[in-house]
């Protein structure tokens, strides 16, 4: 704590969590590994961005369906490609948040 060069006391004092207050010189970065986000709320989170995802996955579905049942118009074809790419891109992002709510249930 006591270094070579004198720090206020008022710049020493860091927040550790709502009703905990540490006094140290340096960042709690270098002091606390990680991100300081509990790893139960970032399952969590990652749980309901892929259900998220999933409602959306449905509704381009559904209205990929519909779409195709009238493809009167050529408008409706390229609307048709348009929900398809949508699609995949959307199945591939539900993929990697499913790999990584994997690894932080693993930890």
């Amino acid at each position: 704590m006591d270094k070579e060069e004198k720090v206020p006391q008022y710049k020493t004092i860091k927040r550790l969590q709502k009703n905990y207050l540490v006094r140290c010189n340096e960042s709690l970065k270098n002091i606390i590994p990680g991100t300081g986000v509990k790893p139960v709320s970032l399952i969590r989170r990652i749980e309901d961005e892929i259900k998220q995802k999933r409602k959306e996955l449905g509704a381009i579905t559904e209205e990929e369906l519909m779409s195709q049942m009238d493809n009167t118009s050529q408008k409706k074809v390229k609307n048709v490609q348009e929900l398809s790419t949508k699609r995949a891109e959307l199945t591939e992002r539900i993929k990697q948040l499913e790999k990584q709510l994997l690894e932080y249930e693993l930890l």
